[in-house]
């Protein structure tokens, strides 16, 4: 009974998630010309040489961002709580409409208004214990009551920062310790699989630790990549291997689909993973909370980064220091950032090979028990 229970649930929370997909799908390609086109840096604005001063769209941009997905956050939990609920009580869904608005509701000093994005965790849970447990509260006035009540006690939680900060992954260190780094990495991608993190924005490739610091400033200083001080940094191996199409390496998703001539999904999503932007294939499919796929998204980047950074330590690829254009495609950070360097490339497809061969086995168990149900 449980099982069943927990597949009704699951089959519930995959159906609301396909009903957001086209939201978040217009969110990632906005953020998309966001960073690539209206960032002064921009990968398009440098290719294509624009000169225009794009820092008002692009400070406009930012601002109704924020405000799509925070828009599409409280229709996922307002759709979320109609699924759970089998409409019983009309009011459920605005109740946890208003907990999650009074959550991520903040008032500074000068009374000015900003939000902060709710979890997709946090979203899932409130609108579960507003199905179950706020249908038996008698009369809609107290339940509104009430989701007030539950906002403002999540929102001051939120402002102290209780149950929200995970182990870091620190800058600070010169060399990379293995035995912390690879559970760190595994960790913050089983958060986001959780929907403890959430995956809107791609990950920013910016050199800002000691290590890869002294790595830019003996490239410049020697003109090379020889010798360089510290070879293996988070910026060499984190930020240029284990993100290879968005957290979890999901480009070697989007190519085992391809192998599985999943086009349609492919098509709407291969560009977007092209430059980091996974957040659509991670709902649409969905890799969040499902245990099929939760394997190959934790391992897949600590494979990526082995395989990088055996081919540093072989000398047949250079680590990553140059800082690269904004929204550059990630199968291009290692070559851009070693200034074209070929082993660095190779050592980048190879990565992805492997993350799709480890993928593959898993969509086709998820494609086989789909197609099981469906009989």
């Amino acid at each position: 009974m449980l099982k069943n229970y927990n597949q009704k649930f699951q089959q519930t929370l995959n159906t609301t998630f396909q009903n957001i997909y086209p939201l978040i799908l217009i969110d990632a390609y906005l953020r998309l010309l966001k960073n690539t086109l209206l960032t002064p840096n921009g990968f398009f604005a440098q290719i294509f040489h624009l000169q225009q001063n794009f820092s008002t769209f692009n400070h406009l941009c930012t601002q109704y961002l924020t405000i799509l997905e925070l828009l599409t956050l409280l229709f996922f939990g307002y759709l979320l709580t109609q699924n759970l609920s089998s409409f019983q009580h009309s009011d459920l869904n605005f109740s946890t409409v208003l907990i999650l608005a009074v959550a991520c509701l903040n008032i500074g000093p000068d009374l000015r208004m900003t939000w902060t994005l709710p979890s997709i965790l946090l979203v899932i849970i409130i609108s579960y214990l507003v199905a179950y447990l706020f249908r038996k509260v008698p009369w809609p006035t107290i339940r509104i009551i009430l989701a007030f009540l539950v906002g403002y006690i999540i929102n001051l939680i939120q402002q102290n920062d209780i149950f929200v900060k995970l182990p870091g992954i620190s800058t600070s260190a010169r060399n990379i310790n293995w035995w912390s780094l690879g559970p760190l990495v595994m960790l913050r991608n089983l958060a986001t699989w959780l929907g403890i993190i959430n995956p809107f924005a791609e990950t920013k490739q910016s050199i800002n630790s000691p290590a890869a610091t002294a790595n830019l400033s003996a490239a410049l200083t020697h003109r090379n990549l020889n010798n360089l001080p510290f070879p293996f940094n988070l910026h060499s191996i984190y930020t240029s291997y284990a993100f290879l199409g968005g957290i979890g390496c999901t480009l070697g998703l989007v190519f085992a689909l391809l192998i599985l001539h999943k086009d349609r999904l492919v098509l709407q999503n291969i560009l977007l993973s092209l430059f980091g932007f996974n957040a659509p294939l991670l709902i649409k499919l969905p890799v969040l909370f499902n245990l099929w796929l939760v394997i190959p998204f934790v391992i897949s980047p600590i494979l990526s980064m082995l395989i990088g950074a055996l081919f540093i330590q072989l000398k047949w690829a250079q680590p990553a220091v140059y800082e690269i254009f904004s929204g550059t495609p990630t199968f291009l950070l290692n070559f851009l950032g070693t200034n074209g360097n070929w082993g660095s490339l190779i050592a980048t497809i190879l990565a992805i090979g492997c993350s799709t061969a480890i993928y593959l086995p898993f969509i086709k168990a998820e494609a086989k028990y789909e197609n099981k149900n469906l009989d």
